[in-house]
């Protein structure tokens, strides 16, 4: 015969695992809104200042090998 004991682990091991699938489905869905809500303020903020890039080209300076943005002029020229 099955035991007491068996049955109650089995019951669970079976709620442990269904809880831990429940927890994860939670913050992935937290973490879906987060995302969304940061790419709805990127929008946002782009709309507003169109004249500003997201993201720029960096380029190797020729003396002194840091990246800098392209068109403008390193620290090392400056000095």
């Amino acid at each position: 015969m099955i035991s007491l004991a068996k049955i109650a682990f089995t019951v669970a091991v079976i709620y442990a695992v269904w809880y831990f699938f429940k927890y994860r489905l939670r913050i992935a869905a937290a973490h879906k809104a987060m995302m969304a809500e940061r790419a709805r303020a990127a929008a946002e903020a782009a709309a507003r200042n169109p004249g500003t890039p997201l993201a720029q080209d960096l380029v190797p300076c020729p003396k002194c090998g840091s990246y800098i943005a392209a068109g403008t002029a390193c620290a090392c020229e400056k000095t």
